[in-house]
């Protein structure tokens, strides 16, 4: 496709290009979509320029939307914060339960032990 200054062309690529070249290095025939069964869109893709200072998918926000999503993000990290404290709290509790539950075990191992030797003195 060539380049135009203030937009994009519709015409083919012409042969000088480094894409029409790099295609037909790799078996693209001119005439024939792309991809395995060359079933791929025949047309470039159209080119705009872009001359402003803002980033691709940047839109011109009023103040008040700008206020409402700041808004939201606000509320949403608050209440990720909680959660994440509410998990925490509770993978601590779980902690402690597995501790005591593994003491138990031993306990009784303990126990079963000493029966199985001794079972007079248990």
């Amino acid at each position: 496709m060539e380049e135009v200054k203030g937009g994009s062309s519709s015409s083919a690529i012409r042969s000088s290009n480094i894409g029409f070249q790099l295609l037909k290095k790799c078996g693209w025939t001119e005439g024939t979509g792309l991809g395995v069964a060359e079933q791929g869109r025949l047309e470039p893709i159209q080119v705009h320029a872009k001359n402003d200072k803002q980033g691709l998918g940047s839109r011109k926000i009023n103040n008040n939307n700008k206020n409402k999503r700041h808004q939201l993000l606000r509320d949403s990290t608050s209440k990720d914060n909680e959660a994440k404290k509410k998990a925490k709290a509770l993978s601590k509790r779980a902690k402690k339960l597995q501790e005591q539950e593994k003491k138990l075990q031993d306990k009784e191992f303990e126990r079963a032990f000493f029966r199985e030797f001794w079972p007079d003195n248990v």
